[in-house]
């Protein structure tokens, strides 16, 4: 009996990091929707130089905002999941945003 409830225990303990590492990966980008636009607008407008900074520097806010609310998350929880869903899905934002700023300047838009 007392490994029945410690194996419910356990899968009770995995939905709930799954959750939270969900919760991590939502922050992020719902962050990035809402402080930024598409990285479309970042490769249509971004060769402005004035215009590509501005950009950069709403990514960057983004990305500082949505960890903190990730490891503010992660306290409460008292896992880690959430920070980690987090930073997996900012580094797949940063480097999304970062191609398009790099296309954006190739192309003289």
């Amino acid at each position: 009996m007392a490994g029945e409830m410690t194996n419910v225990s356990s899968k009770n303990n995995r939905a709930l990091q799954g959750l939270g590492f969900a919760s991590g990966v939502y922050i992020a980008y719902d962050t990035m929707s809402t402080l930024n636009s598409s990285p479309w607008t970042h490769q249509t407008f971004g060769g402005d130089p004035g215009k590509a900074e501005s950009a950069q520097h709403y990514v960057r806010l983004a990305i500082v905002r949505s960890t903190a609310l990730a490891l503010m998350t992660s306290v409460l929880m008292g896992s880690l999941t959430p920070l980690i869903g987090c930073s997996i899905a900012n580094v797949d934002l940063f480097y999304v945003y970062h191609q398009a700023k790099l296309k954006a300047t190739a192309e003289g838009h």
